[in-house]
């Protein structure tokens, strides 16, 4: 990497860009609150201000509409055009490396299909108040999530990680289940969850949880989507006002933006011990979004050269992360954790493209503190394209594969979870379908 623009003290080491960034960053504002975008920069008050990630894409921005207290996370796409827009409503996010789709070609038998279910070809992308679009999802359109009168009872919508809304409708309070679909002209009773892996194709696998497909959606699932909407809300503001005192802070390689209860402070990654005691890196022009406690054994010239692009290993919510040495990151790689809780990986980890690692507590106990036990990652592990690992262990030579999800789980040393397979509370689940 360039090595310019460096400035030294107190150990740490920052970097530095011109002043290029504040436009950038205004702009970014700007587009955030469309509605408000007259007004000059820093007009919107912070409590209500949006906030869409540097390294987002937009597609046609004219038709793109952001209701307040949205946050849009690294790399997410954002693509409409003049026949189709995408709204968003107020206090809904759209996490790392989502795609939202406003126009796809179609079959005349999906056209037939949407139509039934009320949605024209051009109708876009509707999503309402309190909907979460979680690391890796996608919405194609046309799709409508969420929209309706928002209840303070409801838990809005939850899409899992990796799962997929395609063309279809999903009532408020649903949920779609890690690495799941919904098809064309499908529409997702409220009150319901589809499961792990499933393809609902049908309306009668999604109204019948006999068929296997899906659940009653139950208060816990409410409870935790009423926390992750309020992580993200706190988010947005906070990114936000980062943005405005240090614009270049918001790029790259840097710090997160601290100021919430799960993170009152703000943390810069460090490089060269995964123990955090390493000299602090912010630097802005680096290609991926490395954000807060992150910690990695590797050097900073290493990680350039075995990371793919598009990765974004953001501890803003949950930290600190322990990174040991890196075999390879693939394109799109996403580590994030749940409030409370950090990441521990190891060494000579080969990560596939667009896999997802995400913190949060074990089933697993640790019976000396009577805390739930943290995602943890052994030496030598394999994780395949599109794979998504949550609260689990993997311990050392596992191998995870393509499009395989992990949950709630421990595997053994050197065990194998197939391509396309769930596998939760120490069990196979089930195939993902589609």
């Amino acid at each position: 990497m360039q090595d310019d623009g460096v400035e030294r003290g107190r150990g740490r080491s920052r970097r530095v860009l011109g002043g290029s960034v504040l436009a950038a960053c205004l702009a970014v504002t700007v587009l955030a609150v469309p509605a408000r975008a007259q007004q000059p920069p820093g007009a919107v008050p912070v409590e209500e201000a949006s906030f869409v990630d540097p390294t987002a894409q937009v597609r046609y921005a004219p038709s793109v509409r952001l209701g307040e207290r949205v946050y849009v996370g690294p790399f997410a796409r954002l693509s409409s055009g003049r026949r189709a827009g995408i709204t968003i409503g107020p206090e809904s996010n759209v996490q790392d490396n989502v795609r939202v789709e406003a126009l796809l070609a179609r079959d005349g038998a999906e056209v037939r299909a949407m139509a039934a279910a009320g949605l024209r070809p051009t109708a876009g992308v509707q999503i309402g108040e309190r909907v979460i679009l979680a690391h890796g999802s996608a919405v194609r359109g046309p799709a409508r999530l969420g929209v309706g009168e928002a209840d303070p009872a409801d838990s809005g919508v939850f899409v899992s990680f990796g799962a997929l809304v395609d063309g279809a409708v999903l009532e408020r309070d649903t949920g779609l289940s890690a690495l799941s679909r919904v098809g064309p002209g499908v529409v997702l009773r409220s009150g319901t969850l589809v499961l792990p892996g499933k393809d609902v194709r049908t309306q009668a696998e999604a109204d019948d949880p006999a068929l296997g497909k899906v659940r009653p959606l139950v208060e816990a699932d409410r409870l935790f989507n009423a926390a992750v909407v309020e992580v993200n809300v706190g988010l947005a503001r906070e990114y936000t006002r980062l943005a405005a005192e240090e614009p270049d802070a918001v790029r790259g390689m840097n710090v997160d933006p601290g100021g919430n209860v799960f993170d009152a402070s703000r943390d810069a990654p460090t490089v060269e011990s995964a123990l955090c005691t390493g000299p602090e890196v912010r630097e802005p022009r680096f290609r991926n979004r490395v954000i807060g406690d992150v910690c990695f054994e590797d050097d900073l010239r290493t990680l350039s050269r075995r990371m793919g692009s598009s990765i974004s290993l953001r501890a803003d919510e949950g930290g600190p992360f322990s990174v040991g040495t890196v075999r390879s990151m693939g394109d799109g790689t996403i580590f994030h954790a749940l409030e409370g809780s950090d990441l521990s990986v190891g060494h000579r980890v080969t990560y596939g493209e667009r896999v997802v690692v995400h913190g949060g507590g074990r089933p697993a106990v640790d019976p000396t503190t009577g805390v739930a036990a943290p995602t943890t990652i052994g030496n030598d592990v394999r994780l395949g394209d599109g794979s998504v690992v949550f609260r689990s262990l993997v311990r050392n030579g596992a191998v995870v594969g393509e499009r395989s999800l992990v949950v709630g789980s421990e595997l053994a040393v050197g065990q194998v979870v197939p391509d396309r397979t769930v596998y939760a509370n120490d069990e196979v689940f089930g195939p993902v379908e589609w």
